[in-house]
């Protein structure tokens, strides 16, 4: 089979032959996934955040199934920590491809970090913080207005 490299103009770059066997090698590594996984648009990795979600929703649902059997006092982070493992088991791995496994362990990783850090609020309460900085300094008063307000009050806008 070959495999035909093409720029963004048009103009055939490499042309390779690849042998049957190679082919079904590489698409024995990329798992049951693996052709999804790869799907993007315009750079972006639909694909692999797609598959990576679909993968985190079905870790929710089995959590959810047995979350009544476990203990109460399972912090909130380490349900999804051992998931990113469980996804990086060489089994999962060959079965979804290591691209799916990877993104899947992504997300479960950013949201363990969130239970345990709670990243969201904390980055809001720093936002926060700067915009009332902010207003203060342009409204000129004490009481904490956006800028929006304040450009109205003064009829700039």
């Amino acid at each position: 089979m070959k495999e035909i490299t093409i720029d963004k103009d048009g103009k055939i770059l490499e042309v390779e032959e690849k042998a049957e066997t190679e082919l079904h090698l590489e698409r024995v590594q990329a798992g049951a996934l693996g052709g999804f996984v790869k799907a993007d648009i315009m750079g972006v990795p639909i694909g692999a955040a797609a598959v990576g979600l679909l993968t985190v929703s079905v870790w929710n649902a089995l959590r959810g199934l047995v979350g009544s059997a476990l203990p109460a006092a399972i912090p909130a982070w380490l349900i999804p920590a051992i998931g990113a493992m469980v996804v990086q088991n060489k089994a999962i791995k060959g079965f979804m491809g290591a691209d799916a496994a990877n993104a899947a362990g992504l997300i479960l990783t950013a949201d363990a970090i969130q239970a345990l850090f709670n990243v969201r609020e904390l980055v809001s309460g720093m936002v926060g913080r700067v915009k009332s900085r902010q207003t203060k300094a342009t409204g000129g008063g004490s009481t904490a207005q956006s800028a929006d307000e304040y450009l109205k009050a003064q009829g700039l806008i």
